[in-house]
Parts: C-alpha cells; sequence; structure tokens
C-alpha cells in the first residue's frame, strides 16, 4: 500500500502540467454576486471515456481533486462538498471516486462593501484521472464575476439547475438507520452496525461505508452481511495510515437500492461514536 501510495504522489509531483483523463472548469450559480451575499461555484470534472477521479479519501490508491483557491480581498471559500462515491477500479485495485461527470459545489462569502464592478475567482487545481494508466492534471481556472446591488440574486442560465440537482443529491444524515461502532477505536477490524428504523427499506441492495477521514481502507474489500434482526454488520479493515485516536467514524453509507422504503436514497452520511471504555 506504501509503494502504491508514493507512485501515485510521485507521479503527481513528476508533470506539472495539465493531464489527460478529465478537464475541470469553474462554474457559477449566479451571473452576477451581490456584497456580502454569500454564492456557490462548482468544479466541473468532465472525465475522459473509461476514466475516472476520486473522493476525498481515495482508498488505497488514487488522490482527490482539490483547489488552492485565489479570491479577492475579503472573499472566503468553504471546504468541497462531496457527493457520494463510488467503488472505482485502479490496475485491479478498488478505491473511491467518480466515473460520471460531476460538480464539486465550494460556497463563497464575499465582504459586506466590494469596490470593483467585477471581481475574479481564481484557483489552481489538481487531479488525478485514471483508467488504464493514471494522468496527473494541474491547471489554473478563472471567471469573472459582475458585482451588483440587486436584491435578488440572478442565477445562470446554464449552471443554476445542474448545481442545485447536485447539490439535492448531496448525502445528509438520516434517522431511518441507527448506526453504531462495535469495535474500539483504533483496532482493526472496524464493525459498523446499521439497523433499521420506521420508513427503512426492507431491502436496500448491496451496502458500503466509505470512510470519510481515512481510517477504513479501500483493499481488503468490506464484508457486509445481513444479520437475522434486518440490520448489516459491515466489517472493513484498519487503513495503516489510518488517523488516532478518533472518537466518531465519519462516512457515507451507499446502497445499490434505497435506504427508504418509499422514495429514492441511495446515500446518507453518518458520524457514529466508538464504544466508550
Amino acid at each position: 500500500m506504501k509503494a502504491l501510495t508514493s507512485l501515485a504522489t510521485m507521479l503527481l509531483l513528476s508533470l506539472p502540467v495539465e493531464g489527460a483523463g478529465a478537464d475541470i472548469q469553474i462554474a457559477s450559480e449566479v451571473e452576477s454576486i451581490q456584497p456580502g451575499v454569500p454564492f456557490t461555484v462548482a468544479l466541473h470534472i468532465v472525465p475522459d471515456k473509461n476514466y475516472h477521479t476520486y473522493w476525498k479519501y481515495p482508498g488505497i490508491v488514487g488522490l482527490p481533486t482539490s483547489i488552492k483557491w485565489r479570491l479577492p480581498e475579503g472573499f472566503k471559500a468553504g471546504e468541497i462538498s462531496w457527493p457520494a462515491p463510488e467503488i472505482v477500479d485502479m490496475a485491479g485495485h478498488p478505491a473511491h471516486g467518480f466515473r460520471r461527470e460531476l460538480l464539486l459545489l465550494v460556497n463563497i462569502t464575499p465582504p459586506e462593501q466590494i469596490p470593483a464592478s467585477t471581481v475574479t475567482i481564481s484557483g489552481e487545481l489538481a487531479w488525478m484521472a485514471c483508467y488504464k494508466e493514471c494522468h496527473p492534471g494541474f491547471a489554473t481556472r478563472s471567471i469573472i464575476l459582475p458585482v451588483n446591488s440587486a436584491p435578488e440574486p440572478k442565477y445562470h442560465r446554464k449552471w443554476a439547475a445542474p448545481i442545485k440537482k447536485e447539490r439535492d443529491a448531496l448525502p445528509r444524515k438520516s434517522t431511518l438507520w441507527e448506526v453504531s461502532v462495535e469495535s474500539d477505536p483504533d483496532e482493526t477490524p472496524v464493525v459498523i452496525r446499521v439497523r433499521p428504523a420506521a420508513g427503512a427499506s426492507n431491502n436496500p441492495g448491496q451496502v458500503y461505508f466509505f470512510s470519510e477521514d481515512g481510517q477504513i481502507t479501500s483493499e481488503p474489500a468490506q464484508k457486509a452481511r445481513r444479520q437475522a434482526d434486518g440490520s448489516y454488520l459491515i466489517t472493513g479493515t484498519r487503513s495503516e495510515f489510518s488517523p488516532q485516536g478518533r472518537t466518531t467514524l465519519p462516512g457515507t453509507l451507499v446502497a445499490s437500492g434505497s435506504w427508504a422504503a418509499d422514495k429514492p436514497l441511495a446515500a446518507f452520511r453518518v458520524e457514529p461514536p466508538y464504544p466508550e471504555k
């Protein structure tokens, strides 16, 4: 695993050019911005055919898409809001990423006063796209947005709807399933119990826990077993690079069907505490 991670890092550092495999641009939900009013921009990722990019915690191999913002004075950017990932394959090694075109959303808050009539939102992007081989990419992207004092935002004709669709699909917490950790902190394997509550689906299909902070590795594969009481017992291997001393296990639970009995719900976020000793 160390060799795979070192190889990915070496590839990324040794090729400081725009890479093949994917293209990334910055898109804005609004056509113009208002002083003091937060707005959303997106990193629009279009992978080449058969290629995938990576989630916030890629697993045993890969590097997540990232951006180092260059913003006007007084502007502040939030963290990336990550969609639910899927299992991707790199040379026979399972990892966490995306095969699809997607929008990574970031909220930006401007200052209460903006002296200029336009502002430039810019950032230095880094990513990795893989298929039969991996292509690290670097690029600087920018958009210029007018400043106005209109009482209501003017939404972008092209980007507002897809950004809203991506936002609405982001995994959120749910009360349909009760999630607990049944193993101790820093121990391996990591054991998670997922119990159905009122409104839960009787058959969500195949289930998988994506560890958000790298406590559980992507290889070897997790095991998810349905129990007699309807719960799932998910067992994963703690990563050798796992952060130590964590009191909770943040992650996203994904199902091939729906977690809900009466509506689509492919994923939800959880952060169950470890048992107290």
